[in-house]
Formats: structure tokens, C-alpha cells, sequence
């Protein structure tokens, strides 16, 4: 890790979600912590993803010490179904996160502002930044207003034209921007005009404990395997017509684990078009279970649609498909694209590319002794790229040299 400067560094951390939710942003801070630094997280009520805040955060746990961060908490209201309340959400973070940080403490040395959906809750790292006077480091993980185009058609749509102006605010007021994805540095440039010696790419990190595991399997199926949310941008339907397209080929399965807004559309799919001895629903299973659907699959699936830019992300699911060491089908533009191509780690085509996903798969299941290797390609290059101890030192670095300037 990078190494300390003699005096302690007091980060103050600002992030919607946090633990008890699943986000990096949590072993991030605890890292940095155990690492020497001082950490404090401004955040909100656990509620995602189901929209429901536990009894327990209703009236307490709003001030706690978790594995040496300091977590303050602001009030939020649960997100739960719907655009309308998913924006009731976000407001309501948006404003007691900006009533909060007005009390802080002024001496931090730095903000950390890990930037989710949506951008606003920027706003109170942004205040606090500007305030004082501290450098803001912002580690961009969606592109906004880009990620809006999920929910609203036309970029002269008002709240459209609004979010870009609010979203500009936020980026170039940062004094450094770190992106999830490569291609964030030529959206951030081109639409908010934010120099690119500005920002850095830093991947994320995953789950390392998947390299030593053996996830081998025995039965001669060919099995495809989505893990995460199915949602609206990871254009699963696509998906499902490319297996509709070769369903009569014999010996392969697809299964889907996870929850989302397209997950009974997906099943009316299957239904319809006699697809329910090929493709299987498992919804939403706890982290602990990963490892059992990562030893049924010879091949994992990663999809997003190409309508908007947000496409071009790395998401996330990637790095633990490839430290699982698992081939991976990608009908996927941007920088997933390259990294599977960079790793040969399987194959990819374009977003929205229906035929070429499914002569992807029939390839795969007519040449079954090509996936090994496939799979030990993945594994070498998460290794050499997407460890969490290169990404920390990476950050730590970031943070170093703003302090010290």
C-alpha cells in the first residue's frame, strides 16, 4: 500500500449506499482505515435493494463505528417501486445529507465522494469541498446524465436538460476524478468538457477469494449463466431471442440468478416461445450461494444495451466471473468489449447483436475444449489487473498526492 505522510489523513467519505448494503465503497473505507487513514462515511438508511429500511435504522445506528469507520447516517426515504419514489429517495438523501454535512467537523484533509446513481448525491461532498477549501476526489462509477436515458427519451426532456447542467456542476467541481471504465474519460470530456489529464481510469476490484476456488464442473450440459440484476439496461431479452433462435440444439441450459424490473417480462418470454426446458430462474440468492452457481456454469453472460453510453461501462459482475476463472459471452460495447478481447477470456459482439450472440453460443457448445483455456486467460489477467490490492494502493496514491498539493 502507499505509504503514509506523517500525519494522519482524515478522509471524509460520501456515498448513498453502505454497509449493511452490498457496495465496494465499504471495504474501500474499512482498507483505508486499517491502512492508517482516519475514514468517516456520510451515508443513508440501508434500504437498497428492496426499498425497505430494517427496524433497526428507523431510530438507531444513525452515529457507529464499524471495523474502524466512523458511519454517520442521514435520513432517507426506502426507494422502493417506481420512478416517482425512487426520485422521492434520492431527494430525501439529497437534502438530510446536505442539512447533515453542514455540521461536520471542518478539518478533513480530503472528500472521497463514491459516485453511484444518482450524481446528486455529490451535492453534500461538493459543499463541503468548496466550503473548506478540501480537494474532492471523485471516483466515477455511472455517467451522468447518461444513465437518465434508462428512464427518460430525448435529451430535451427538461428534467434531462436540468440533471446535465447539475451533473456538469458536480464533475468539474471535482479536483480529481478516478473512472470505473476507460471510456468515461472521453464522455466526461466531451459532454462536460472536463480535461482529460483530469481523470484517471482505477477498475474495481472483486472478490479475490474466487481465484483459489475450484469451481470445475462434471456433467457434459453446456452451462450459461447470468449473475446480477435484470434490469431494463442489461437488455435480457436480447438474450433470450438469441437462445430462442438455436433452441433446438442439443445439451445446453441458461440460467439466470437474480431479481429485477425485466424478470416476469423474461419469464413470459420463456413461456411463450416453449423455452422452460432450456432456461432457468433462480432470483435473488445471497453472496454465500455464488460459489454454487459458479461451479454450475461452463460459461458466464454479460449483456448491456448500446442506446446510451452507460453501455460502455465495466460492470462489475466481470471481474468475478473472470477470478472464478470462467469463460465469459458478452453482447457488450466498450470497455468490457476490450477487456474480453485484451484477456481472450471468450468471446463478445456487439450490443444488441441477437445473431452474432447466438453463433457465439452455438461456437461455445460445439467446442467445449476451447472454454479451459478461456477460463485460466480470465484468471491470469484479473491477477495482473483487478485485484483489490492494486486498486487500493492505486487510490491511496490519488489521495497522497492531493493532500500533500
Amino acid at each position: 500500500m502507499e505509504s503514509l505522510p506523517h500525519k494522519r489523513i482524515k478522509i471524509l467519505a460520501v456515498c448513498q449506499y453502505y454497509y449493511p448494503e452490498i457496495f465496494q465503497i465499504t471495504p474501500i473505507c474499512e482498507q483505508l482505515a486499517a491502512d492508517g487513514y482516519d475514514v468517516t462515511v456520510l451515508t443513508g438508511l440501508p434500504n437498497y435493494p428492496l426499498g425497505i429500511v430494517p427496524e433497526e435504522y428507523k431510530k438507531g445506528h444513525r452515529d457507529e463505528m464499524i471495523n474502524g469507520v466512523h458511519v454517520i447516517r442521514c435520513y432517507e426515504i426506502g426507494r422502493k417501486k417506481g420512478a416517482v419514489n425512487l426520485a422521492i429517495n434520492y431527494i430525501s438523501f439529497c437534502i438530510s445529507s446536505l442539512l447533515k454535512v453542514r455540521r461536520l467537523e471542518k478539518d478533513y484533509d480530503l472528500v472521497f465522494l463514491y459516485q453511484l446513481s444518482p450524481v446528486f448525491m455529490g451535492f453534500p461532498a461538493l459543499y463541503y469541498s468548496q466550503k473548506n477549501k478540501t480537494p474532492l476526489l471523485l471516483y466515477c462509477c455511472d455517467l451522468w446524465p447518461e444513465s437518465l436515458k434508462m428512464y427518460i427519451k430525448g435529451e430535451k426532456n427538461p428534467i434531462f436538460a436540468i440533471s446535465r447542467v447539475l451533473s456538469k456542476k458536480i464533475y468539474s467541481s471535482a479536483t480529481r476524478i478516478a473512472c470505473q471504465s476507460s471510456t468515461f474519460i472521453s464522455y466526461l470530456n466531451r459532454i462536460h468538457h472536463i480535461e482529460p489529464t483530469k481523470a484517471s481510469y482505477l477498475p474495481a476490484f472483486a472478490d479475490e477469494s474466487y481465484l483459489d476456488m475450484n469451481f470445475s464442473k462434471e456433467n457434459e450440459t453446456i452451462d450459461f449463466v447470468f449473475l446480477g440484476n435484470l434490469g431494463i439496461a442489461q437488455n435480457l431479452i436480447d438474450v433470450l431471442k438469441a437462445v430462442k433462435s438455436i433452441k433446438e440444439l442439443p445439451n445446453y441450459m441458461v440460467h439466470f440468478i437474480g431479481d429485477g424490473s425485466m424478470l416476469e417480462k423474461m419469464k413470459e418470454f420463456v413461456k411463450e416461445n416453449d423455452m422452460e426446458h432450456i432456461v432457468r430462474f433462480y432470483g435473488r440468492r445471497p453472496l454465500s450461494e455464488m460459489p454454487k452457481y459458479y461451479s454450475l456454469a461452463d460459461v458466464c453472460i454479460v449483456s448491456l444495451r448500446a442506446d446510451n453510453e452507460t453501455g460502455l461501462t465495466l460492470p462489475s459482475k466481470v471481474q468475478g466471473y473472470m477470478a472464478a476463472g470462467k469463460p465469459v459471452l458478452g453482447m457488450i460495447n466498450g470497455a468490457t468489449q476490450e477487456v474480453i478481447e485484451d484477456a481472450d477470456c471468450g468471446i463478445c459482439v456487439e450490443a444488441g447483436d441477437i445473431k452474432g450472440f447466438a453463433d457465439a453460443m452455438k461456437r461455445m457448445i460445439q467446442n467445449k475444449d476451447d472454454l479451459e483455456s478461456y477460463g485460466i486467460n480470465a484468471r491470469k489477467f484479473f491477477r495482473n489487473n483487478f485485484r483489490k490490492e492494486q486498486f487500493i494502493g492505486r487510490l491511496e496514491k490519488e489521495i497522497n498526492n492531493l493532500v500533500a498539493n
